[in-house]
């Protein structure tokens, strides 16, 4: 029942990552538009986007980024008008950037190969503009590595990039370096990266979600289930953090059910995710329905049961509503 697309939706926020955090004096308004969006709470985000007189680039930023959020019908024209406006902004460009990736999420198969071209072309542009900024340069060498074709085996001219960070952030030059490492199917490099970030970097769930997810990439869905685990499960996650702590939550419980790791700490990953939301949509009742079949594989019936109708109750989709009753039945069977 449960679908790997989660997996993707969960992150759908991701797209301000530097947009908001990298202001240097953030004002309690964006503040606040910064809370409420990273907590999905998109009609106050909305309610506060009118009210504002001033529109600085941060709220133009936040304005776009809630109409792909919500998938609105003009976004596209929303970002493209964003993107002409300060075509000299490197900030619009990452944004950019992320945009057209979430939008490629968002659409059929026919239409998604452009829209990573988009991208790509956004994140390099990016880092032209602000060639001193680790985290566009991370970007910018993931795309470059993409757009380089089949025939550059060694990724050149991200490698240039990824030894730039090197010498320039640590942390960053890690999450190049994981990127190259999959570009290049380097699987004995990778483990050994993996396990280096795995002990250096505990606390940092951008770095463990992706060496998770590198693990993933070579088959070791075990070692990702309990990395994925791990980030979930870290005490202190900034605001701009959570849609990847949420997606090493969702992951985390993706993997248990695909009998690879620990369903019960996947279960503690779960209810770690859901005592974080602040709302009850389509969302947060996809996180119930995880909750409800990982203890189902528990053969933890009464509480699978009590999670399903919680959802039934929130819901207002007929195919979710299908969904949890296919699985009550399933239940009374067994």
């Amino acid at each position: 029942m449960f679908s790997k697309s989660l997996i993707y939706t969960s992150c759908t926020v991701f797209i301000l990552y530097s947009a908001l955090t990298q202001a240097q004096q953030p004002s309690s308004q964006i503040t606040m538009l910064e809370s409420a969006f990273y907590h999905r709470q998109y009609q106050q985000v909305t309610k506060m986007l009118n009210s504002l007189k001033d529109k600085e680039l941060d709220v133009e930023i936040m304005a776009v980024s809630v109409a792909v959020a919500q998938n609105d019908d003009n976004k596209e024209t929303l970002l493209n008008t964003l993107i002409k406006r300060h075509i000299d902004s490197p900030k619009v460009h990452f944004t950019a950037g992320n945009l057209w990736y979430q939008i490629k999420q968002q659409s059929n198969l026919f239409n998604k190969l452009s829209l990573v071209e988009k991208s790509n072309k956004h994140f390099i542009k990016a880092a032209e503009l602000a060639p001193n900024n680790p985290e566009y340069l991370v970007s910018a060498a993931k795309a470059l590595a993409i757009e380089s074709g089949f025939w550059d085996s060694e990724k050149k001219a991200s490698k240039v990039i990824v030894d730039r960070l090197k010498a320039m952030d640590d942390r960053y030059y890690n999450l190049a370096f994981m990127d190259y490492l999959q570009n290049t199917q380097n699987e004995e490099l990778a483990l050994k990266t993996v396990a280096s970030v795995g002990q250096h970097y505990a606390q940092d769930i951008v770095l463990i979600h992706r060496a998770a997810n590198l693990l993933w990439t070579f088959s070791a869905k075990d070692g990702a289930q309990r990395l994925f685990t791990n980030g979930c499960l870290i005490e202190h996650i900034a605001l701009n953090q959570l849609p990847t702590w949420r997606d090493a939550c969702v992951s985390s419980a993706y993997l248990a059910l695909q009998q690879h790791g620990d369903k019960r700490r996947a279960v503690d990953a779960i209810k770690r995710l859901l005592g974080k939301e602040r709302v009850q949509d389509e969302q947060y009742i996809e996180y119930l329905m995880l909750q409800a079949e990982l203890y189902r594989e528990l053969k933890q019936n009464e509480k699978a049961r009590s999670t399903y109708l919680q959802a039934l109750n929130l819901t207002k989709m007929r195919s979710t509503e299908r969904d949890i009753h296919r699985a009550l039945a399933g239940l009374d069977e067994t």
